[in-house]
């Protein structure tokens, strides 16, 4: 019964619909963010990325990555030695380090690439 559906419920209901009656495998998690976006959002995230195919990362890669920019805000805005910067990173194991140093470098040819101003940014806004 419909009716007694939460709207979350109703807007997963149609994904799985959608999911089942297309066969397209990448389809079948899109019931699940119903119950992790509000109606608004999903509608905005479905339509913006309608057709397209969206790769999430994982948890390791957002890891390395918010490491990656926090060794970039260290030494480049702060002024922090590389050493004492890599130091400040916390629960990384060797390997993830590695990965860090990786990506802050390529992160340094990107920045390089771009004008940021960074006087324009305050160190409390970054800590907000």
């Amino acid at each position: 019964n419909l009716d007694s559906l939460q709207l979350s419920d109703i807007y997963s209901l149609m994904l799985f619909i959608l999911y089942k009656t297309q066969e397209i495998p990448e389809y079948a998690v899109l019931s699940e963010l119903c119950y992790l976006l509000d109606g608004s959002n999903l509608n905005r995230l479905l339509t913006f990325f309608a057709g397209k195919t969206l790769k999430v990362p994982t948890e390791e890669e957002f890891i390395i990555l918010t490491n990656a920019l926090l060794l970039y805000q260290y030494i480049q805005i702060d002024h922090n030695s590389f050493t004492d910067a890599l130091a400040s990173l916390q629960g990384l194991t060797t390997k993830q380090k590695d990965e860090v140093t990786d990506l802050y470098l390529k992160i340094i040819g990107i920045m390089n690439d771009y004008n940021v101003n960074r006087n324009l940014v305050q160190k409390n806004e970054r800590h907000k």
